[in-house]
């Protein structure tokens, strides 16, 4: 059984992942919603808004631990991809017949 790893792929994938956390890292939830409680002074708004701030910043912070993980475990997957490659390239003769 052989299957083939497009580990250049695998590491776009991981790029793209990099992106993607950095443009959620750059979030900035409560600076949107602070304008809004201004609007209404006085009122309930304000305080909610902060609550509402501070449950996107769990969430966001969820997100970031998530995607730094998922980019991590990517490239720590294709690495491992290709060390056995290597290995594999020194142990078994290339079907060429050259060296591998």
């Amino acid at each position: 059984m052989r299957y083939d790893v497009d580990t250049a792929a695998l590491r776009d994938d991981a790029t793209s992942i990099a992106e993607v956390l950095e443009r959620v890292r750059r979030l900035g939830i409560a600076e949107e919603l602070r304008p809004l409680g201004g609007a209404i002074p006085g009122g309930r708004v304000a305080a909610g808004l902060a609550q509402v701030a501070a449950a996107w910043d769990v969430r966001l912070a969820g997100s970031r631990w998530e995607l730094q993980e998922l980019g991590r475990c990517l490239t720590a997957a294709t690495d491992t991809y290709d060390a056995v490659e290597r290995a594999a390239l020194q142990v078994v003769p290339s079907p060429t017949g050259g060296p591998p």
